[in-house]
């Protein structure tokens, strides 16, 4: 006769079933935790490019400000068609499609030429200043009047995959 109980039987017959479910819930965990692991990968590299992109803004911002102080400071402006002065109205091509190497040749640097001013960004920014035109008195104690100037500036991010221009209009009384 069967020595065995109805229980040791059932036993015997699902030994494997419980391991069977253990390497199901183990494939259900792995690919969880690849597609985590996917995603975390994905928003840090969001991150690191909002990044790049925040600081090529600020540094073209700086060579906004640059050139808005080296008009500032300037006694009287010369304009010629030079990087290191201003361009008369009319001859600058669309600044935002122009390579870095019409950048190199055709435009100031933030600072000091040749050294590198800002360090977290790949290079320094650079500026084109344009005049626009010169503006009657605008208000009854302004004899002069005043000139308008179109300064743009370029800038790169800490990789330097990232490219920013900014454009802004800067007026100087005369």
């Amino acid at each position: 006769m069967n020595s065995r109980s109805p229980i040791q039987s059932i036993l015997r017959r699902e030994r494997g079933a419980i391991l069977v479910s253990a390497l199901l819930m183990l494939l259900v965990l792995t690919v969880i935790g690849v597609s985590v692991m996917q995603i975390t990968r994905m928003q840090e590299r969001m991150a690191g490019n909002t990044r790049d992109l925040n600081l090529a803004f600020q540094g073209s911002e700086a060579g906004l400000r640059d050139a808005e102080q080296t008009l500032w400071d300037a006694g009287s402006i010369i304009a010629c068609n030079t990087p290191d002065c201003v361009r008369p109205r009319g001859i600058l091509p669309v600044l935002n499609n122009q390579t870095q190497a019409w950048w190199n040749a055709q435009s100031q640097e933030y600072g000091d030429d040749g050294a590198q001013d800002i360090e977290e960004l790949a290079a320094d920014p650079q500026f084109v200043v344009e005049e626009l035109a010169l503006v009657g008195p605008l208000v009854v104690d302004d004899p002069g009047g005043r000139m308008f100037y179109q300064v743009t500036s370029r800038s790169t991010g800490a990789s330097g995959a990232t490219n920013t221009v900014l454009q802004t209009t800067f007026a100087k009384p005369e």
